[in-house]
């Protein structure tokens, strides 16, 4: 699987490449294409993970609250770095930067109930 990905990544970057020689106005629209082409090819083969996961959750005898809050943060963090990286080659760094500090953001907000939990058990510890 991974080789397929990075031969179609390699495809997509010499073809970039080459609408930036002949038609530099469409370079973003090529990126953004080739991107989106292996954010679903990858999207396409992690369905045995989130049936691991499944599988994972329901063992799992303690920490079940934290376990949603974990894969949303983790979900954030990858859809974050995945639009940075696209503002990033479009030569929009500044927007990339905005970006990121939204997920960083947003994963404080998805992590606080974690971060309540550890305050409590550290003032029953006390």
């Amino acid at each position: 699987m991974i080789l397929k990905l990075c031969a179609t990544a390699v495809i997509c970057v010499i073809l970039i490449a080459l609408i930036k020689n002949f038609r530099p106005d469409l370079a973003v629209e090529a990126t953004l294409c080739g991107s989106l082409l292996l954010l679903f090819a990858v999207l396409g083969s992690i369905q045995y993970s989130f049936k691991t996961l499944e599988d994972l959750y329901e063992q799992l005898s303690c920490g079940k609250t934290y376990f949603p809050i974990i894969l949303k943060a983790l979900g954030i963090a990858y859809i974050t770095d995945f639009t940075s990286a696209i503002c990033q080659d479009a030569g929009e760094k500044a927007i990339a930067g905005k970006v990121e500090l939204a997920g960083k953001i947003a994963i404080f907000f998805v992590a606080l109930p974690v971060f309540q939990s550890l305050l409590e058990l550290l003032c029953t510890i006390m």
